[in-house]
């Protein structure tokens, strides 16, 4: 099996990403898209803000419980992730109503 981080090596051909993963990143970073990373031993949530060819840095904001001081009642974290490590990404590429999605499963798509 090739190492993972060669194919990284080559990120651009034609002035355009290579990589399909590195590609999904750059998509989110751009809309600010939420996305999941899995890795070999940890997942993480949150929203790229940095992207480059050895990482992707993942902001992840959460409320924290009730029983805690309104001081610190959010959570900021930034998780930086090495490229190479990254096994699969989640990411959303469609949002649709209720009405739509019934739509669909129905064959009655009436938007096309």
């Amino acid at each position: 099996m090739p190492e993972f981080s060669k194919s990284f090596h080559g990120l651009f051909q034609n002035g355009k990403p290579a990589n399909l993963l590195y590609q999904r990143l750059e998509e989110a970073l751009q809309q600010g898209s939420k996305v999941r990373i899995e890795t070999n031993n940890d997942s993480f949530t949150g929203v790229p803000i940095e992207l480059d060819g050895e990482f992707v840095e993942i902001l992840a904001l959460s409320v924290l419980e009730e029983e805690e001081e309104e001081e610190t009642a959010f959570s900021r974290t930034t998780w930086l992730v090495r490229l190479s490590c990254i096994e699969a990404v989640a990411y959303s590429s469609e949002h649709w109503s209720k009405d739509r999605l019934e739509n669909l499963l129905a064959g009655e798509d009436k938007d096309d």
